[in-house]
C-alpha cells in the first residue's frame, strides 16, 4: 500500500498534461511568511530568522520532508523605507528533491493609519530526480536515472497592517517555467496564489492575547485553507490549534527559552483517508528576532510572527 501512494505521489509531480505542484506546507505558517509573500520583508521593524524543520506523514515511504530558512530586516533606501529578506527551502519527496533559494525586497508605503509593503523575489529553483518515473497504469518508464533542471522563479505580494490587523496577498511562480524532462513529459510550476489575514486581540486586565489567523493557498485548481487560533501568555508562551479543510487538525505550542529565541512545535493529525497510512506529521520552528539599532525610534507594527 505504501509503495502503491508513493507512487502515485511521484507521478503527481510530472506528466505530459503537466499537473500543477503543490508548494510544501507550513504547521507555523505565521512565522515564515518571507517564504511566500516577499512584501512581509521589514514589516516587524525588527531583525528575524526562522528555521523550520516538517516532517510530514511520518512512517509513509517518501513522505515529504521539509526543512526552511527564512530571514528578514528592516532597510532604508534612497530616503524610503523598506526590507530586505532570504529564504532557502529544501523540500524532498518520493524520488524528487526541490531546492529553493530566493532573495527579496520590500517597499514601504504610509496608508492612511496603516503601513503598506509591496515586495518581490527572485531566486532559483532546482528540481532533481533519481528513480523510474512511470505512471501506475503504463509499463513503460517517461525516464530512468537521475536528472535535475535548474530555473528562474520569481514571486510578489502585497502587505497590509494597520493597528492589529495584518492582511496579505501574494503569488509564487508567477511565470509558470517549464521543466522538461524528456521529450514525452514536463512537468512546471504552477502559479500559487496565497491570502493571509490575522487580527490581535488583548484581553483587559489578564496576561493573554488571542491572535486568530489564516492562511489560504490555491494554485487555480484546488484551494487549501487553515485556519488558527493562538493564545499567547505573559508575552512568552503559547498554544493554540489549527484546522485545515479536509485534511489536518494541528496541535501548537511554543514558548521564549531566551531573550530573543523561540521555540515552536506542532503535531499534525490528519482526517483524511491518508490517516491510516501515517503517524501523522510533525513540525518544529526556532526563531530569533532583535531590534537593530536606529538613530530614531522605528514605527511598531503588529505581526501573528511574535505570539
Amino acid at each position: 500500500m505504501k509503495k502503491t501512494l508513493l507512487s502515485l505521489i511521484s507521478a503527481m509531480c510530472i506528466s505530459v498534461a503537466a499537473f500543477a505542484q503543490q508548494d510544501a506546507h507550513y504547521s507555523h505558517f505565521m512565522y515564515n511568511q518571507v517564504a511566500y509573500n516577499p512584501a512581509y520583508c521589514g514589516a516587524s521593524d525588527l531583525i528575524n530568522a526562522t528555521l523550520i524543520y516538517r516532517n510530514q506523514w511520518a512512517g509513509m515511504d517518501g513522505g515529504p520532508r521539509t526543512a526552511m530558512l527564512c530571514a528578514d530586516a528592516p532597510v532604508r533606501l534612497f530616503g524610503a523605507q523598506g526590507g530586505v529578506g532570504l529564504s532557502i527551502i529544501s523540500d524532498n519527496v518520493g524520488y524528487e528533491s526541490n531546492f529553493t533559494a530566493k532573495a527579496a525586497y520590500a517597499q514601504h508605503i504610509q496608508v492612511g493609519t496603516g503601513s503598506l509593503s509591496i515586495g518581490v523575489d527572485a531566486g532559483i529553483y532546482n528540481k532533481s530526480v533519481d528513480g523510474q518515473w512511470q505512471f501506475p497504469d503504463q509499463t513503460e518508464a517517461i525516464f530512468a536515472g537521475k536528472t535535475r533542471k535548474l530555473i528562474l522563479d520569481l514571486g510578489a505580494g502585497l502587505y497590509y497592517n494597520v493597528g492589529d490587523l495584518t492582511i496579505g496577498v501574494s503569488s509564487m511562480h508567477v511565470a509558470k517555467p517549464t521543466l522538461d524532462f524528456s521529450e514525452d513529459g514536463e512537468t512546471y510550476l504552477a502559479r500559487h496564489y496565497y491570502f493571509t489575514g490575522s487580527y490581535n486581540i488583548s484581553i483587559p486586565n489578564t496576561l493573554f492575547d488571542v491572535t486568530p489567523s489564516i492562511i489560504l493557498m490555491s494554485d487555480g485548481n484546488t484551494t487549501q485553507t487553515d485556519i488558527n487560533i493562538n493564545i499567547l501568555y505573559n508575552k512568552k508562551t503559547w498554544g493554540g490549534v489549527t484546522y485545515r479543510n479536509g485534511d489536518a487538525i494541528t496541535l501548537l505550542g511554543g514558548l521564549t527559552i531566551m531573550k530573543d529565541l523561540k521555540v515552536g512545535l506542532a503535531y499534525e493529525l490528519g482526517i483524511s483517508k491518508l490517516r491510516k497510512t501515517n503517524m501523522g506529521s510533525f513540525e518544529v520552528m526556532l526563531g530569533y528576532s532583535f531590534m537593530p539599532e536606529r538613530s530614531k525610534p522605528a514605527q511598531k507594527v503588529r505581526s501573528v510572527r511574535f505570539l
